[in-house]
């Protein structure tokens, strides 16, 4: 007795209370006698005879009691999908010789007690009554039932309700049926289709999507769902067995339409389009339309995700049943389970952050018991099996709506469930194991969907998502949090330009208190002065200025402005290492005073045939393309001090920075690097590219959880990026996150919109950034993707890889594999030249690039072709080739070295004016290249002219040439013709 009061109070009423009935409508009229009638999977009991009072209302006030255990999942799930179902039946008066009354249904309707699992624990219902199929009628016209439902126990807690979730699936259809099945007046087959869900760790339910009925084609006025056109179908509820029309409908639910693009599974593919059109739209069909929801404590939850983590795809499992021989008694009872297959629908795509729906085709193949025991152990055999044969039809069979849904690893239900019920319920399933034991011997018969190609539409939905996903404005704030935004135009006004303007400034003011000295002297003339009497005036002012103590004050005025100069201007705050470094600093800045000296006194006073100074020959572009050419020639110095001029021109722009950020990554310095890509965030954090590098970065220094916020933000600054979540996804494969890559994979795909491979589109984009652990993971990809049919761009990105690694010998077998596959394309043979140039053989790679030039299609970059197609002449002695192929270079795109290489063969070619001329252009693109001083210097001495001699060889020095053929070279001239060097 204790036992049985502690399961009592454990139990909670469910108070189901007809109130009333309106509009009833008799065989004769409003005047009518009528009960009401109530179930929930069995008869819960009848009202008493009422008759229709004032306003045509019947009063019932008749309460029917469902007992629920809350602990028990299987007793709560029960909410979930059993229906309420209420009955009017009209009484008639008794005829003469009658021996009972007669009656007639006068409507139906349903109601689901999901609320209830929705945390309210008493609601009011006012629900249409329907009669048959016939469409319902005005809602104040229609007979109506007033319901009221209360709890006597909250079944669902606010604190439970905050963590569970529910689980809603949508049974659609099965198309491309075997051309043997066809629709008729008379089906003598109905269609099944069940998933096993976990309620708790020991218990599983069995979802059934009803019985499913063979179609024919859809109206040809209708267009196929894969159109994106909205269509008026409304689904069922999986649990209205036999119940048609608006009596089985889900209030305010429709099948919605959906886009081929948006499904998963397994026919997403372009291929398939015409296949699933044609099955869609022209070919019979078994449908159902039918919804099962299922409510998800959070233990439940917790082993939903468990399971899908360890088994991405679940089988669901199709079949059908003769009607007959479900309703006959004796020895036709048995099920006849025929046509028996499987769906492996893949549920991974719910372990994404934020995805709450999964929803595509999956094809049918035959139920094989051993490959579900492989690929989906959480199941025992009963479960498996009993999932083949629950359904509405069992459960008005034998009246045991549990026995089979409720049969987990644990055990059988426990609570409500009698010991009579518990004994039928085994001795079902041992006959339905039985029948399922020959079924599964002769399950050939299911080879018909691979033949036909068979295919489900399910869909699988969360009410909350299983893995929560970070908000933009969470990501946003995140990396704010690294990367404090700063305003790009207070940079830009700092201590630089202002210190510019003061000095001007400070300039104009000494240039006036000194021609104010000048007047006071000398007086004012309008005399033409001479040269030598102006040299004279010059010293005397001096000499005065000095012994006056004038020149000292003028000095210290400039003093500190200059100072802030240096500081601002040239970032000098630290000491110099050596001698050499503080003369280079102090031409270079002496050089900068004369100039912006000039500026300041050109405003204050107007000077008469003034020469005006030429506009500057270098723009941002024009540093961009010397830097890459400096990068060609592994010339890394070089190559920073372009991208510091860019930096210095404009230091507000975030692309300058993250191109100095990509060429710190080439040169291996990932701390620079970074330091770079913050900036560039600084300046505009939602610059796609500099958050994925950035998340790179934090990749290399193993600071992952850092990588993953700011490759997840790249992502929701632009989620159409393919490059973005192709990042995340190799990323999360890094981390051995095969749920997270898997996801991030399918929105690249969704988003990439060619017929070429995403891997290798985005190896080819990383590997322009010198990304190569992306570059490397990606190639990987490919070839895990296409391992028989690998093109010849994989080959040649390959080839780039390995040749950026420095592994040329490896690179030269991938180009070659390249020139194989497509011996036409002049991109393999310039990658091949580039190999063997690399690796000093000079003459292969001259061969290889005249190939590549040779084509009518030119190669992408001939730049760089053309310049080391010309250093290979020059090496050569080829003179006359190598000057006509860098005037090619110089047409196109000239620079510093374009000029340096035509200078260079004319010298040799011994035309000394043409070599000047080369030599001068070459010195205005870059005035610190030794080289340049150095031939300039030959072509100097060669023609006789001491002082420039001189000058260029000092020059050249100074800049630091240490070319050691080349300064014997200059020695060896400057003994021949006695003089060029003024240090002797």
């Amino acid at each position: 007795m204790a036992e049985k009061a502690v399961e009592e109070k454990k139990t909670s009423t469910i108070s189901i209370k007809v109130v009333s009935a309106k509009n009833l409508r008799g065989t004769k009229g409003e005047n009518l006698t009528s009960f009401t009638k109530v179930e929930f999977g069995k008869p819960l009991g009848e009202s008493g005879k009422c008759e229709a009072g004032a306003e045509a209302t019947t009063k019932y006030n008749y309460t029917a009691n469902i007992e629920i255990n809350p602990e028990d999942p299987l007793s709560v799930d029960e909410l979930s999908y059993k229906l309420v179902v209420f009955t009017i039946v009209e009484v008639l008066p008794k005829e003469k010789r009658a021996k009972e009354e007669k009656t007639n249904q006068v409507g139906q309707c349903i109601m689901d007690l999901f609320p209830i699992l929705k945390g309210e624990s008493k609601f009011t219902k006012t629900l249409a009554l329907q009669s048959g199929a016939e469409p319902a009628a005005a809602m104040g016209s229609q007979p109506q039932l007033l319901v009221e439902v209360s709890c006597s126990k909250v079944i669902v807690t606010p604190e439970k309700l905050e963590q569970s979730n529910y689980l809603t699936i949508n049974f659609d259809s099965v198309y491309s049926l075997p051309d043997s099945w066809q629709p008729n007046n008379n089906p003598t087959h109905s269609y099944h289709a069940t998933l096993s869900v976990p309620l708790s760790e020991t218990v599983d339910v069995t979802a059934a999507a009803g019985a499913g009925t063979l179609r024919p084609p859809q109206d040809k006025n209708n267009q196929d769902p894969l159109k994106g056109t909205a269509k008026v179908i409304p689904r069922r509820y999986a649990a209205a067995g036999n119940m048609s029309g608006a009596l089985a409908a889900i209030p305010d639910c429709l099948v919605e339409s959906y886009k081929y693009e948006e499904e998963d599974y397994d026919l997403t593919s372009q291929d398939y389009r015409s296949f699933r059109e044609e099955a869609e739209n022209e070919k019979p069909r078994i449908t159902w339309n039918t919804q099962r929801e299922i409510f998800m404590t959070p233990a439940a939850t917790d082993v939903l995700q468990d399971r899908i983590a360890k088994c991405r795809t679940w089988p669901l499992e199709v079949y059908r049943t003769n009607i007959a021989n479900v309703t006959k008694k004796g020895k036709e009872e048995d099920l006849n389970v025929s046509f028996h297959g499987i769906a492996w629908i893949n549920l991974s795509p719910l372990l994404y952050p934020g995805v709450t729906r999964v929803k595509g085709a999956a094809l049918l193949q035959p139920y094989v018991e051993s490959e579900v025991a492989e690929r989906y152990p959480n199941q025992n055999k009963k479960i498996a099996r009993s999932s083949t044969v629950s359904g509405d039809d069992l459960i008005q069979k034998d009246g045991a709506s549990g026995a089979l849904q409720r049969t987990g690893s644990g055990g059988s239900r426990r609570g409500v469930s009698s010991a009579k019920k518990i004994k039928e319920s085994k001795k079902a399933l041992k006959d339905m194991t039985d029948t399922l034991d020959v079924a599964e011997a002769k399950n050939n018969d299911a080879n018909v969907y691979l033949e036909a190609r068979s295919y489900i539409v399910i869909e699988i939905k969360l009410d909350k998502p299983l893995v929560p996903k970070r908000k933009p404005e969470d990501l946003a704030a995140k990396v704010a949090e690294f990367i404090p935004a700063r305003d790009p135009m207070a940079k830009k006004s700092c201590g630089a330009d202002e210190a510019v303007e003061e000095y001007h400034k400070r300039i104009g003011e000494v240039a006036n208190l000194i021609l104010n000295e000048y007047r006071q002297k000398f007086g004012l003339s309008d005399a033409i002065v001479s040269n030598d009497e102006m040299v004279r005036q010059k010293k005397e002012l001096i000499y005065d200025l000095n012994a006056q103590g004038k020149y000292f004050t003028f000095k210290e005025q400039l003093k500190q402005v200059v100072v802030k100069i240096v500081r601002e201007k040239f970032f000098k705050t630290s000491a110099f290492q050596s001698e050499e470094e503080l003369h280079s600093f102090l031409s270079e800045l002496y050089v900068f005073l004369v100039e912006e000296m000039n500026r300041g006194v050109s405003k204050v006073f107007t000077l008469q045939d003034t020469t005006p100074q030429p506009p500057s020959v270098l723009s941002e572009e024009n540093l961009v393309h010397f830097a890459r050419e400096a990068e060609l020639n592994q010339n890394y110095e070089l190559a920073a001090r372009y991208y510091q001029e860019r930096l210095a021109m404009n230091n507000a722009n975030e692309e300058a920075w993250f191109a100095y950020g990509c060429f710190s990554l080439l040169i291996r310095n990932v701390s620079k690097a970074g330091e770079c890509f913050k900036e560039c965030l600084a300046i505009n954090q939602q610059h796609i590219n500099g958050l994925i590098l950035y998340g790179v970065v934090c990749m290399l220094e193993e600071r992952f959880d850092v990588a993953e916020t700011f490759f997840e933000d790249a992502t929701c600054v632009n989620p159409q990026s393919y490059q973005a979540w192709t990042a995340l996804g190799l990323f999360y494969d890094s981390m051995d996150n095969d749920i997270g890559a898997e996801m991030a994979f399918i929105e690249a795909n969704k988003c990439f919109d060619s017929k070429t491979s995403v891997f290798l589109t985005c190896a080819e984009e990383f590997l322009k950034l010198h990304v190569y652990n992306l570059v490397e993971m990606a190639l990987s990809h490919e070839l895990l993707t296409t391992p028989k049919t690998l093109s010849q761009k994989y080959y040649m990105l390959l080839a780039q890889l390995n040749m950026a690694k420095g592994d040329l010998c490896t690179a030269e077998i991938n180009v070659r594999q390249a020139t194989t596959i497509d011996h036409t394309n002049p991109e393999a043979w310039a990658l091949l030249g580039h190999v063997t140039y690399l690796g000093s053989n000079i003459k292969s790679a001259r061969d290889n690039y005249e190939r590549a030039m040779s084509y009518q299609t030119l190669p992408n970059n001939c730049h760089a072709i053309r310049l080391r197609l010309a250093s290979i002449y020059v090496q050569l002695q080829e003179f006359q080739l190598a000057k006509e192929t860098f005037l090619l270079a110089c047409r196109d795109t000239p620079s510093c070295l374009t000029w340096l290489g035509v200078g260079i063969s004319c010298y040799r070619l011994e035309e000394l004016n043409e070599a000047e001329q080369a030599l001068s252009e070459a010195n205005i693109l870059n005035n610190i290249d030794p080289e340049v001083w150095g031939y300039l210097s030959l072509v100097c001495l060669k023609t006789n002219r001491k002082l420039e001699a001189e000058q260029s060889y000092k020059y050249a020095l100074r800049v630091g040439l240490q070319d050691p053929d080349l300064l014997t070279e200059i020695k060896s001239v400057q003994q021949t013709v006695g003089f060029g060097d003024a240090s002797f």
